[in-house]
């Protein structure tokens, strides 16, 4: 946390270098949350221009990243609430495997973690927002928590709750797991 709070800092030297710093990293995990690709670079991009537009308040703030990715959470869920609500917003399991190969050919990264990023999205939203800012963005409980604004141990449940999920969908039993644990 101390190493995320300094480069938090040493980012907001202008919006430029806070930009390059974060756009990787807030489209990735958008991706990993939205329920068609195609958004999370939208969103990032709505996001980035909120956090330009605030630039002289976000200035002040200990943590301008946290703002940031809470307030692309609430950009990508109103969005898809909107398309759902509009009939525009196919959620077909078969469309978002589409949606997966079809952006896996356009990113690197989304073809390297095409079996994760499915995973992740099958999650119920709470479990899915948890595991993409702990794991894919190695954001703290405590940090996760303060940008869900839930309490930790809430946090901490969802967390055990996907995992368990995530275990099960790529067959690793809890046994298993506690065994890689222990030392040689």
């Amino acid at each position: 946390p101390a190493h995320r709070a300094q480069m938090a800092r040493e980012c907001m030297v202008s919006f430029d270098t806070f930009f390059g710093y974060y756009w990787p990293g807030l489209v990735h995990f958008l991706k990993s949350q939205a329920s068609n690709s195609r958004f999370a670079e939208d969103v990032a991009s709505q996001a980035m221009i909120a956090a330009l537009d605030r630039w002289d308040d976000l200035l002040t703030y200990d943590r301008p990243d946290c703002w940031l990715f809470k307030v692309a959470i609430r950009m990508l869920r109103r969005l898809e609430a909107r398309a759902r609500r509009d009939g525009w917003l196919c959620e077909d399991p078969g469309a978002f495997a589409d949606d997966l190969r079809i952006e896996a050919l356009r990113e690197e990264w989304v073809d390297d973690h095409t079996d994760l990023i499915s995973a992740v999205r099958s999650l119920p939203r709470r479990q899915c927002e948890v595991i993409g800012l702990h794991y894919l963005c190695d954001y703290t409980i405590a940090e996760t928590a303060r940008m869900l604004d839930m309490p930790v141990g809430t946090v901490k449940a969802h967390l055990n709750a996907a995992l368990g999920a995530l275990r099960q969908r790529f067959g690793v039993s809890a046994a298993r797991k506690s065994q890689r644990r222990r030392p040689p």
